[in-house]
């Protein structure tokens, strides 16, 4: 019997993370018995994302493209996705730290599944078969359902657990049953061998081309879900709005990344013969998008809502480059990923700051004066509303264009008209936020984060009972001054990241997008 040789490199930055996420759960299951204060939990979680970062880049400097089975690959391609969701992880971490003392005593539970839904996300960019994808697809998707709904006294974030997990495995089986047709049309699950065989005239038949674009047409539908695109974002506003912040802010930006690195390898290695049919199909899902993103993110009051459909429209900007099939399309869409983990997360990081105790939103007055009580914070809220605008000169601008000439450079003028038009649109509710800031007196006291010196902390509803008559749960072990102050420290942290990336990568976006063209030339070609 032959034992096929693994290349183990190949999953390397992976396998880091997903022994990390077994770390932290051991410490945490430790930590009663060995009086190991849990306040190292988050810390053990960036040094692992740190190390898998590492050896991503150390993977990418080596130059050769390294094979798991011809199942996974460690390329330039999903190395860069790698690093996209392992930056977007760290973010998270940073402001899961905040939040997370107040609204669980299963810390290590929180840390473990965000690090294994990580994972997931990091093999969903270097998959070659569909099989795959569909594996990591689930393995992210588990570990979301159950954070989606980690504040188990907040009535809201148990209803989003439920619809996003009702949902997600409704899609799961479209997903499911869109590979079984490629299968049946090109005898294949392995995306370079679709490719192949389309391209040698396999499926050729009528019967086989209908189960070709029927399975191109199911995919389509699992990989919309996890972007949140139109018509398959039901899921989002509800799953956004009541998740906890921290978690929000981490799906928002690290599940797209996962699925558009999968959905882009797919699309153009897999099927580029069927390129005509889908770059029609993908035109007007992202006009459906980016328009029904921006106007419902113009009626609402929540922001946590709001980011939520602004999330579908950049959704729907990010398909914009993915129209063409090319591999400027495709530098463009993976810089707007990146470009979006700074000015979303950071976002999100704001937002997470000026929450109070017990409640789980921001609603637009909540920002009215921030200008005057915290004007670092609001500095940095308005680089972040600018950039998610598409302002010059911070990186949303750069993002918005780079996609945009994708589609131009291949004779999409119509769909580029109807993203800036979009761009013009979302200006109105982003800088609306600006404007309460700067503009309006504050009319409501301030967040506790803004007041952590004047009140005593405490625990959410410690002494209370959540919905269905269960005590709330405690906070860790640590005294609650000593965890606002990590809180705050961490957040601040997060926030000055999140800004210095949108304005630094904004005023020098040279080196940042040739880095990615070369990764990506070197996988899909000139």
């Amino acid at each position: 019997m032959t034992i096929p040789a693994i290349d183990m490199l190949a999953i390397l930055p992976q396998t880091i993370v997903i022994v990390t996420a077994l770390l932290v759960l051991l410490v945490d299951a430790a930590a009663g018995q060995a009086r190991i204060d849990r306040q190292v939990l988050p810390w053990l979680s960036l040094l692992g994302l740190a190390a898998a970062a590492a050896a991503a880049v150390w993977l990418s400097l080596s130059g050769q493209p390294h094979y798991f089975q011809e199942m996974a690959v460690a390329d330039g391609y999903s190395l860069t996705v790698m690093l996209v969701i392992l930056l977007t992880a760290g973010l998270g971490v940073l402001l899961a730290q905040a939040t997370v003392p107040h609204i669980s005593h299963q810390a290590g539970a929180y840390y473990g599944l965000l690090l294994l839904s990580a994972a997931g996300m990091m093999f969903m960019g270097a998959a070659l078969d569909l099989l795959v994808v569909f594996l990591a697809l689930e393995i992210l998707s588990l570990a979301l359902y159950v954070l989606v709904g980690f504040n188990r006294a907040e009535a809201r974030s148990a209803e989003a657990s439920l619809k996003y997990f009702l949902l997600g495995a409704f899609s799961s089986g479209f997903f499911l049953y869109g590979i079984a047709l490629v299968y049946g049309a090109t005898a294949s699950t392995n995306l370079e061998a679709i490719g192949a065989a389309l391209a040698q005239g396999t499926g050729a038949s009528a019967s086989q081309s209908l189960y070709l674009y029927a399975g191109v047409a199911m995919l389509l539908i699992g990989f919309g879900f996890k972007i949140a695109m139109a018509p398959f974002h039901m899921w989002t506003p509800d799953a956004y709005q009541g998740a906890p912040t921290p978690v929000t802010g981490f799906m928002s930006v690290a599940t797209k990344a996962a699925a558009f690195g999968a959905f882009m390898r797919v699309f153009v290695i897999a099927l580029p013969a069927a390129q005509p049919q889908w770059s029609w199909a993908l035109a007007i899902l992202a006009t459906l998008t980016m328009t029904l993103g921006n106007l419902a993110a113009l009626r609402q009051s929540s922001l946590k809502r709001m980011l939520a459909y602004s999330s579908i429209a950049h959704a729907g900007y990010a398909l914009v480059g993915l129209v063409p099939g090319t591999s400027q399309g495709v530098s463009a869409v993976l810089f707007y990923l990146f470009s979006y983990v700074f000015m979303n997360l950071g976002a999100f990081a704001v937002v997470t700051a000026l929450e109070r105790l017990g409640e789980n939103d921001v609603l637009n007055g909540n920002f009215a004066g921030l200008a005057d009580r915290r004007p670092a914070l609001a500095a940095a809220m308005a680089i972040f509303m600018f950039s998610l605008a598409g302002i010059p000169p911070f990186v949303g601008f750069f993002a918005k264009f780079f996609v945009f000439s994708a589609a131009m450079a291949e004779g999409w003028g119509w769909l580029v008209l109807v993203g800036v038009l979009n761009s013009v649109l979302s200006a109105f509710y982003y800088l609306s936020v600006t404007v309460q800031m700067y503009f309006r007196k504050a009319d409501e006291t301030p967040a506790v984060a803004e007041a952590a010196g004047k009140s005593k902390p405490g625990l959410r509803r410690a002494e209370g009972k959540g919905k269905k008559g269960a005590a709330a749960p405690a906070a860790a072990a640590q005294p609650a001054e000593t965890a606002l102050a990590l809180s705050t420290r961490s957040l601040s942290v997060a926030v000055f990241i999140a800004a210095l990336g949108t304005v630094a990568v904004g005023l020098w976006p040279a080196p940042w997008t040739q880095w990615i063209s070369q990764a990506v030339t070197a996988v899909f070609g000139g």
